[in-house]
């Protein structure tokens, strides 16, 4: 029976952590790319619900996680209108391979602002720049 009451009394603790939304928008920041934006805007929505009752250093996760969504978002766009004006002019080649690089290149800085913002707050650090647009 003590063992229940231990394991009741842990997951109330690990519920009641503030961190926790965080941690669960950096896990979706990490997939973001692979759900085409969709856990994206799920990070949104919880990072500006969310921010109004977080404490201080926590606030700057939050930031973080937004700028993360618009600077991440641009290179999505701009390669959605480069793949529509190659199919309306029939042009392929290079573009296809900046099409590539742009998805490749919006994949690598989403999941290390991810990684990065994450492992600040695993260790219970404020992120140091959250408004600054650099990992």
């Amino acid at each position: 029976m003590p063992a229940k009451s231990t394991a009741g009394s842990l997951l109330k603790t690990f519920l009641a952590d503030v961190r926790l939304l965080a941690f669960l928008n950096y896990v979706l920041l990490f997939f973001t790319t692979m759900t085409f934006g969709l856990s994206a805007m799920i990070v949104m929505l919880i990072a500006n619900f969310a921010e109004d009752k977080a404490p201080e250093w926590l606030k700057g996760h939050y930031e973080f996680q937004k700028r993360t969504f618009w600077y991440s978002i641009l290179p999505v766009l701009l390669t959605a209108v480069l793949y529509t004006f190659t199919q309306r002019h029939a042009i392929s080649g290079p573009v296809t391979f900046v099409m590539l690089g742009l998805v490749l290149l919006c994949l690598a800085y989403t999941v290390g602002r991810a990684i990065t913002g994450f492992n600040h707050l695993l260790y219970g650090r404020p992120v140091p720049n959250s408004k600054g647009w650099l990992v």
